[in-house]
C-alpha cells in the first residue's frame, strides 16, 4: 500500500520591496510580535497538510501560541485582525476556527503544476451544481412527405450528327459514299462534297460515281485499301475529273497492257534459200 501524498510545501513566495498594509497594521499595533506572528503563521500553513490549520483543537492552538511566542489573547486579537483584513478566511475562522489563507494557496500554483497531486481547495466548499440548461420548447414533428415514385427515364434516340449538306445534296452524297470503296472520315467527305462547284445534280452525281468505278479499275491506288485515298481527299483533288484510257492509265501508274500488238519484224532481212539447182 503506497504512502498517502500530502499537500505541503517547503517554501512559499515572500515578496519584498512593496509596502504592505497588513504588515504596517500588525507592526503598528503589536510591534515585531505582529510581524513575526504573521510570517510564522504562513510558514505553519505551508507545512500543514492541505495548507489549513485547525485551531479548534486545543493542542494546535497552544502550539501556535508557543511558536509565535505571544499570549493566547494576543494571538486571538491578531487572528481577528487578519480575518477583518481578509488575509485569512473570516467565515472559516468565525465558524470552525480554521485558518485558511487563499492568497497563500494561489501563490503556490506553480509548485503544484509540477506535481501529480492537486492543489488544495478551501475546506467546506461544495462544488457548485451545474445550472440546468433551459428546456427547449417541443418542436412539431414534421410529417414526412411521401416519396415520389421515380419515373423511369426515357431513353432518347441518339442524336444524329448535324450534316453540312442540304436534304437534296445529302441524298446525292449518299449515292457517292455508297459507291466509294473506302468509308472513313465521313464528315470531311461531306464538307468536300459541299465545295463542289457547280452544285452536283443527278447527272453530275452519276458521272462522279462512274469516275469512282473507273478509278477502281485503272488507278493503282484503289487496288490496295491502305493506299486508297480518303473520300474527302479524292473529292478535294477532283479525282472525278481524271481520264482513263480503255487499257491505259493515268499518272498514278495505272494498269498497262504489256502484250505487243505490232507485226513481227523481219529478222535481219534474211530470205530463205530456194535450194540448189542441178548442173547441166
Amino acid at each position: 500500500m503506497g504512502r498517502p501524498r500530502k499537500q505541503t510545501v517547503d517554501y512559499f513566495p515572500h515578496f519584498v520591496g512593496a509596502d504592505s498594509k497588513t504588515k504596517f497594521i500588525l507592526e503598528n499595533k503589536w510591534g515585531n510580535d505582529g510581524y513575526a506572528f504573521w510570517f510564522k503563521l504562513l510558514e505553519l500553513l505551508g507545512r500543514s497538510d492541505g495548507h489549513c490549520y485547525d485551531c479548534s483543537v486545543s493542542a494546535n492552538k497552544m502550539y501556535l501560541v508557543s511558536l509565535a511566542r505571544v499570549s493566547e489573547e494576543t494571538a486571538d486579537d491578531i487572528l481577528e485582525t487578519l480575518a477583518e483584513l481578509g488575509k485569512i478566511d473570516k467565515e472559516l475562522w468565525d465558524t470552525h476556527k480554521l485558518i485558511w489563507c487563499q492568497r497563500l494557496v494561489d501563490n503556490l500554483q506553480q509548485v503544484y503544476a509540477k506535481r501529480t497531486v492537486q492543489i488544495p481547495c478551501k475546506p467546506f466548499t461544495e462544488p457548485a451544481a451545474p445550472t440546468p440548461a433551459p428546456a427547449e420548447p417541443p418542436q412539431k414533428k414534421e410529417e414526412a412527405e411521401p416519396e415520389a415514385e421515380e419515373k423511369p427515364k426515357k431513353r432518347g434516340r441518339p442524336t444524329k450528327r448535324k450534316s453540312v449538306l442540304k436534304v437534296k445534296q445529302q441524298e446525292l452524297f449518299e449515292k457517292f459514299y455508297a459507291a466509294y470503296p473506302k468509308k472513313q472520315d465521313r464528315a470531311s467527305a461531306e464538307k468536300a462534297w459541299a465545295k463542289i462547284e457547280p452544285e452536283p445534280d443527278e447527272a453530275m452525281t452519276e458521272k462522279i460515281i462512274q469516275a469512282v468505278e473507273l478509278s477502281k479499275k485503272f488507278d493503282n491506288r484503289f487496288r490496295e485499301r491502305q493506299y486508297t485515298p480518303l473520300p474527302a481527299s479524292w473529292l478535294n483533288a477532283k479525282g472525278y475529273l481524271n481520264e482513263f484510257a480503255q487499257e491505259g492509265g493515268n499518272g498514278y501508274g495505272a494498269y498497262q497492257n504489256r502484250r505487243s500488238s505490232g507485226p513481227a519484224t523481219d529478222p535481219g532481212g534474211f530470205t530463205p534459200s530456194g535450194g540448189f539447182k542441178g548442173s547441166e
